[in-house]
């Protein structure tokens, strides 16, 4: 019998709500499945033959540990899905400028350097933004984001400053109002084929919408024009993917891509009776597929 894992992390141990339902219908299809800490120091991961990444919802704390971890799986000949390959393209925001080249319509981005000279108000009247997000190039949650405006701009700069001496890499975004009026959409796809969507939307005074900071998270059937969009996004991902999530909002009628999360995301699976199944039997074609090479 393969047996596999669902990789986690210390503060969900026992797996988050979410996992805990595609872990039951595992069970129930007679996998022999466990949740494992990702980083726990005492787990003899080649006796699995796949990791499942699941809520690793701490690797960008541990960004280095995490993909070592990863290249250790491989060597011990560990299949690990999604793949280190794609993980480590999707680890770093930067992956938006290659949608971008790619044809896919980003919300407006600028790589930051530590080492550019520009202070903040310069980089913003060089892209003609009042308002903009700034982030970490590696985070998760909406770690360290934040948004400056001309009103706080000068307090800014020193907070600014103080990330690029923390952080290799700062992303500056545009900052699309739509977030608050239309909110943002997540689509949640299974080996690139659309499963559910949920519309997501922020606290009146804020402009994060994630369920930490106030949002909340509605399961919606988005427009088919939307959908249409999303799934051009899926079609960029080289080579196979067991998971995805596109987060994008409408601005004009088109969706405008926020992020691809493709490590570790929340895939909102009691949001729709049916995802649960869907991606239990994702995984469960993925594991026959590997006893019939071997």
């Amino acid at each position: 019998m393969i047996k596999c894992a669902l990789a986690t992390s210390n503060q969900y141990s026992e797996l988050t709500k979410d996992d805990r339902l595609v872990y039951k219908k595992l069970i129930y299809y007679g996998i022999d499945v466990e949740p494992i800490v990702w980083d726990s120091k005492d787990t003899a991961w080649n006796h699995f033959h796949a990791v499942f990444i699941r809520s690793c919802w701490d690797y960008h704390l541990k960004y280095d540990q995490f993909f070592s971890w990863l290249e250790r799986l491989e060597r011990e000949n560990v299949t690990v899905l999604n793949s280190p390959e794609l993980l480590k393209w999707n680890s770093n925001k930067s992956y938006m400028l290659d949608l971008q080249e790619k044809g896919i319509d980003i919300v407006p981005t600028i790589l930051v350097e530590q080492t550019q000279t520009k202070s903040l108000e310069e980089l913003l009247q060089d892209n003609d933004w009042k308002e903009a997000v700034v982030k970490p190039a590696i985070s998760s949650n909406a770690l360290e984001t934040w948004l400056t405006n001309p009103q706080t701009r000068q307090d800014d700069q020193k907070r600014f400053e103080e990330m690029l001496s923390k952080h290799n890499q700062i992303l500056i975004q545009k900052f699309v109002q739509e977030i608050k009026t239309k909110g943002e959409w997540s689509f949640v796809f299974f080996d690139k084929e659309f499963s559910h969507s949920v519309l997501k939307k922020p606290k009146e005074s804020d402009f994060r919408v994630q369920e930490d900071f106030g949002g909340v998270t509605f399961g919606k059937r988005p427009p088919s024009f939307l959908l249409k969009e999303a799934e051009k996004v899926i079609e960029k991902i080289e080579g196979e993917c067991l998971y995805a999530r596109v987060d994008g909002i409408e601005v004009d009628k088109n969706l405008t891509l926020m992020e691809l999360e493709l490590i570790e995301p929340s895939l909102y699976l009691d949001r729709h009776p049916k995802a649960p199944i869907r991606f239990a039997e994702c995984i469960l074609t993925k594991l026959n597929d590997m006893t019939l090479v071997s």
